[in-house]
């Protein structure tokens, strides 16, 4: 059936056509939805059956051989019949839905676990909702086709081209009559699809972009109440949603009225069909019986292929879904070995000759070259924009560099597996994140397993157990989405208790106590004295006394809006005697800590 065609033409990929992709989503359950499609087509065949069953009455009136058994024999054939459609329809829509439900569900998850193993750059510079959309609403459209249109669609194909099959035996030039009625609609109907496709992937990508809409709303709901700005915002959100109304109107004007016209072209094959039959029966070719036959088989052509017309646009819609899905899962995953290759010799961090660029000729750092010894504090310092944080996301592998090596321990951090990486390193950024959970859920992601003492005592060393234990229901405490529930300095230390409690010999760290108030800075300054003890420490460094305290500091400029590289190191002592880059920073930075507001 040509409703069924890869219309976009796409070959590669994920995206195979609406059939094929259908089956790569429902991977091991692929035998049960074909199961489901097989009962339909069962069905369809007892759905035929009673139908011949009043074709043969009429033979048997016609010849006057009915009689009382043959009667009987009707009725029984005819329940018999009803009974099976019953049946196969309880199981196919039992196979079809269960399937579905389970196939989809696990999909999900497939495609969930694909998107963590891209660099999070791919992830990172897509809408907000292409992502949610393809993990929530193009798999649940998905499911609908393949749970409802799919079995439907093939149960309708199948009782006409066996019914097409009988009336070939019946009579031959009746039956090609009826065929060319079906193929003189055909241009429209592939003409309808194509339109309804191009349509079903404009609203899709809409769609995601309303998506994205509605979590910029929620998310910045905060800044946008404080500048006055909420109507702005739900505007723009409005404009997203009226795009979608757009589309569908298109669509509804333009399209559904083509869609009945091919309806229509199919369903005009009926009074031609009796025209034929007409004719001929009256011409004398054809016999009273036969026509009467034909007339009442050549209903159960036409009024299945309607169902396949009423399907269209759930076809369209679910290849929309695929094509949608097909676009993330094309996304090339991070390159990561599955064995360990080589273990790192030390705690030690080394960048050699390293570039990088989040899109491809706009370079963001260039010819990166230092080490970070094991136990000694690296504070990266530099304006705004230089690529301080990039070099921290580098080292845990959020992106890849374009050129040059990133070493731990001497080995490549392309070659370690996830595990050898991930028990390296521990990340503690200034935009911390909780899960929905509780303090104790999210204090044991550092160390999965881990018991409630030792849990207790990460909390302990993070400043963060007084606050914990003082909250109504301690540890058991949920933190509500991202922790809203809890205060900034309260969900940095609960995030530093996670990273003690990892205890990796590496720490990543975008100096926290940058915008937090003092008592929560001295809370934090404490608990990330024991995070880092006798660690390896890489820091993007804002504070004058983590600077000062460093082994290292690395000095990043850009030149003329060129990549950041590195212009000066050494420790603050050796970089003040340059009275370069580095000195005049200090000094600029030693100007803003005196400053004070004058009243």
């Amino acid at each position: 059936m040509t409703s069924v065609v890869d219309t976009a033409g796409r070959t590669a990929g994920f995206y195979r056509g609406p059939i094929r992709t259908t089956w790569r989503v429902f991977g091991a359950r692929r035998s049960e939805l074909t199961r489901a499609i097989g009962l339909r087509l069962v069905q369809a065949v007892f759905a035929g059956v009673p139908v011949a069953t009043v074709a043969w009455i009429v033979e048997q009136i016609r010849r006057d051989e009915f009689d009382r058994g043959d009667a009987w024999s009707a009725i029984a054939v005819i329940t018999g019949s009803i009974l099976g459609q019953y049946v196969t329809a309880l199981a196919s829509n039992r196979y079809a839905w269960v399937s579905t439900f389970e196939a989809i569900g696990e999909a999900r998850t497939r495609a969930l676990a694909h998107v963590q193993r891209l660099p999070l750059g791919a992830v990172s510079s897509r809408r907000t909702g292409d992502i949610s959309a393809v993990l929530t609403s193009d798999y649940e459209m998905v499911s609908i086709f393949a749970s409802s249109s799919l079995p439907v669609l093939y149960g309708a194909i199948g009782l006409p081209v066996g019914v097409l099959f009988g009336l070939v035996f019946v009579d031959a030039q009746l039956t090609l009559a009826v065929a060319i009625s079906i193929v003189v609609a055909v241009p429209t109907f592939l003409w309808v699809n194509a339109r309804f496709s191009v349509a079903a992937r404009e609203r899709a990508d809409l769609l995601a972009v309303a998506n994205t809409r509605v979590v910029e709303y929620v998310q910045g709901i905060s800044e946008a109440r404080a500048y006055n700005q909420v109507g702005r915002q739900l505007a723009s959100f409005r404009d997203a949603v009226g795009d979608v109304r757009r589309i569908n109107d298109a669509t509804a004007v333009k399209l559904v009225p083509m869609a009945f016209v091919a309806i229509g072209i199919v369903m005009i094959g009926v009074p031609v069909s009796i025209a034929a039959v007409s004719y001929r029966a009256l011409g004398g070719p054809v016999d009273i019986g036969t026509a009467v036959i034909f007339l009442v088989l050549v209903l159960q052509v036409y009024a299945p292929l309607v169902q396949v017309a009423v399907q269209v646009e759930n076809l369209r819609l679910g290849d929309a879904a695929l094509q949608q899905i097909g676009d993330i899962m094309d996304l090339e995953p991070q390159r990561q070995p599955s064995e360990a290759r080589a273990e790192p010799g030390s705690a030690d961090v080394t960048f050699d000759g390293v570039a990088f660029g989040y899109e491809a000729g706009a370079p963001v750092l260039d010819d990166i070259t230092f080490t970070a010894t094991a136990g000694t504090m690296t504070a990266l310092v530099g304006a705004s924009g230089t690529g301080k944080t990039t070099i921290l996301n580098l080292v845990a592998r959020f992106w890849d560099p374009t050129d040059g090596l990133v070493r731990i321990g001497g080995v490549d951090v392309r070659d370690l597996t996830a595990d050898q990486l991930f028990d390296a390193i521990t990340v503690v950024f200034q935009d911390v994140y909780l899960f929905q959970g509780t303090i104790r859920d999210n204090i044991a992601f550092g160390r999965p397993g881990a018991d409630d003492a030792e849990i207790e005592a990460a909390a302990m060393a993070a400043q963060a157990h007084d606050f914990i234990a003082a909250l109504p229901d301690g540890y058991e405490t949920r933190v509500g989405e991202g922790g809203a529930t809890l205060s900034g300095g309260e969900r940095q230390r609960v995030s530093i208790a996670r990273a003690i409690l990892k205890d990796a010999p590496i720490v990543l760290l975008d100096e926290p106590s940058a915008s937090v108030d003092p008592l929560n800075e001295r809370a934090i300054h404490e608990a990330l004295a024991a995070l880092v003890r006798d660690k390896t420490l890489i820091v993007v460094a804002h504070r004058l006394s983590t600077i000062r305290s460093a082994n290292q500091i690395i000095v990043l400029a850009r030149d003329g809006g060129g990549p950041g590289h590195i212009v000066e190191r050494g420790d603050h002592d050796e970089l003040l005697t340059l009275d370069g880059v580095y000195a005049n920073q200090w000094r600029e930075r030693r100007r803003a800590a005196e400053w004070r507001v004058r009243t």
